[in-house]
This record gives C-alpha cells, structure tokens and sequence, in this order.
C-alpha cells in the first residue's frame, strides 16, 4: 500500500508540475505582448471594450487545460485582478494571478487552498474581498479594500476569482457580457 501511495503522491507532484509548465508556456506565448504594453502604463485601467470581451473566445486551443489557461490570462485585461484556482478533490489551489494587466504564477503556494460553494459551470456569485485575499495570502491584490469579488467556475477542474473596483451600475454590465463570452469559448 505504502508503494501506491508514494507513486500517487509521485503522479501528482507530477500533474502539479506539468500544470504550472504548461501556464508558464502558454503564459508566455499568448499574451506576452499585450502584458508588456499594459506594463509600460503606470495606470492600468481595466477595459469594458466589447470586442475584448469577445475576443476572450476566440482561438482558443482544443486542450481544455490550455483553454482555461488562455482564458484566464486574457481575463487579465477586463480587471483589476483575479486569481486562478485548481479543483484538487474538492479543495481549490491558486496556481495563478494577474493583477494591474500582468499575469504572474505562484510558486510554493502550499498554503494557498480554499473552499468554493457548490455552483453551476459559468454561473457568478460575488463574496468580500478582502477575507478571499487573506485565504489567498494575496492581500496585496487590493490593499485599500476598493474591489468586488467574482467568482465563476470556468469548469470542473478551473475556476477564476476576479476582482473589478468598477462600480455596480457598470460591473453588472460587463460581468454578463464576460460570462456570456465565457459560455462561448468553455461550454463544449
């Protein structure tokens, strides 16, 4: 039993590792560009440009792990932060975060778990921010307290937590059109 239980903890170390190569390649390929402009601007302004939001479904590559990593590494343009998460049996790991256009994984995250509420796939459910960042230990994502907290589960094994200091009025607005864009890149 003992020789199973080493090869699993072997084949999911593995799994770890594979994922956060696979987010530093596509990281670095899809978006390195538009990351480096929005860099140069000291003041990132999220956008509510239509055709971006659009654009959050178009090319999108087959592997549904690669998907969600493009996805979520687009999403990065439309708000102020977000954070994605890995369904590991039930508990949700943050593998990745952009904040202010830049999109950044995380290493040694051990302690880096939370629990998500039952939801359907690409429904929105809004919470605090500020006791998701301190589960998260990424305080620094909002520091003054100013954002609202989004999450939508992109599929059973990804979900993104997006953080938007845009108010109500506007973000109920642009939060439908994402899901809606959303729906059309991930729904198979």
């Amino acid at each position: 039993m003992g020789a199973f239980m080493e090869k699993f903890s072997q084949s999911l170390v593995s799994t770890i590792t594979n994922l956060q190569k696979r987010l530093e390649s596509v990281l670095d390929n899809d978006f390195e560009a538009k990351v480096e402009a929005s860099e140069r601007h000291a003041h990132f302004e999220p956008s509510r440009d239509l055709s971006l939001v659009r654009g959050l479904s178009l090319g999108l590559p087959e592997d549904h792990i690669d998907r969600a990593i493009v996805v979520f590494s687009r999403l990065a343009l439309l708000f102020d932060a977000g954070v994605m998460l890995e369904n590991h049996d039930g508990q949700w790991k943050a593998q990745a975060y952009f904040h202010k256009g830049a999109t950044h994984l995380l290493k040694n995250n051990s302690k880096s778990f939370v629990k998500i509420p039952p939801m359907n796939l690409l429904s929105v459910m809004t919470t605090a921010s500020q006791p998701m960042l301190e589960k998260l230990q990424l305080q620094h994502l909002d520091p003054e307290n100013k954002t609202s907290c989004l999450l939508i589960k992109a599929s059973p094994d990804f979900a993104f937590i997006l953080f938007s200091g845009m108010a109500d009025l506007w973000l109920k607005e642009h939060v439908e059109n994402v899901r809606r864009a959303l729906i059309n890149g991930l729904a198979d």
